[in-house]
């Protein structure tokens, strides 16, 4: 797994990279992974990126600004900054690779994709296709917020004080009991909460206010994924993204929302493999 540093127009961005390995090493569309909140590009890193290069996928993952090593800071819209920072690495890759690349946005990150893939500076062959795991879905995060205190009041409390002073909020073992049983269709494994919350760092809240909604479907070939015992992002939600682009919904059981490092990653990667090998011979 190789590390690097990439210039944005604010700063310098971190990101992963994991290149494809075996007899297929270049068949496939490359891969982007970005995260969601209170984590990093690193997240990808444990399970999906060593897995899915070992199958012949060249994968990156990239920390979004202010998560990570990627400190540049906040313009006064700082959504818009994420949305314009993955177009940019998008791009990036597309040259890096010189064939289109599939973009993979994982809950927050999923709503930037969907913005970050109709940026005018996407080229029609920039992209082949774009993948959305437990994602914020298209009415944006205004929306999801609203469903999750009318329905988990405690859970909207405890993620609103973990993601304004993460350090702190941690260290009370109630919180800490919450976000696992929200995060996990279990109990998970300390390493699997390491590896979740490691880079966990507190939220500009403008974000959330900023998030605007997603008004008119991509064309690009979409995979909808989500996980039955998502707390974060409920089944309903994951109907009504594959909805709005047209597309059926999979899901994975057990799983909670924290997919890439959940115990049943493995067939997530599987599916995704699947996706990817039929959308290169598309």
């Amino acid at each position: 797994m190789d590390k690097g540093m990439w210039s944005g127009k604010d700063g310098e961005l971190e990101y992963y990279f994991s290149p494809a390995e075996g007899s297929d090493a270049g068949k496939y569309p490359p891969i982007i992974f970005i995260h969601g909140i209170l984590s990093s590009g690193k997240l990808f890193t444990h399970h999906m990126m060593p897995l899915l290069s070992s199958w012949g996928f060249t994968v990156y993952s990239l920390s979004m600004r202010g998560h990570g090593q990627s400190h540049c800071g906040y313009s006064n819209v700082p959504f818009r900054d994420h949305v314009e920072d993955v177009a940019g690495f998008i791009q990036y890759v597309y040259q890096q690779e010189n064939q289109p690349v599939v973009v993979a946005g994982y809950s927050l990150g999923g709503l930037v994709v969907q913005h970050a893939s109709g940026q005018p500076e996407i080229g029609s062959d920039t992209l082949k296709g774009m993948l959305l795991l437990a994602s914020v879905p298209p009415k944006g995060f205004h929306h999801l917020t609203q469903t999750l205190w009318l329905g988990n009041p405690q859970l909207s409390m405890v993620l609103g004080q973990v993601m304004a002073m993460p350090k702190l909020a941690l260290l009370n073992p109630l919180y800490q009991s919450v976000l696992a049983s929200a995060l996990f269709a279990g109990t998970p494994e300390p390493a699997q909460l390491d590896a979740l919350l490691s880079d966990v760092v507190g939220e500009d809240l403008r974000l959330f206010i900023d998030s605007s909604a997603v008004t008119e479907p991509s064309p690009l070939a979409t995979a909808v994924i989500g996980a039955m015992q998502d707390k974060l992002v409920p089944e309903s939600e994951v109907r009504a993204t594959a909805a709005f682009y047209g597309v059926e919904p999979k899901f994975f059981d057990p799983m909670g929302h924290a997919i890439p490092v959940e115990d049943n990653v493995v067939p997530v990667c599987e599916y995704i493999r699947d996706w990817l090998v039929a959308l290169s011979k598309s």
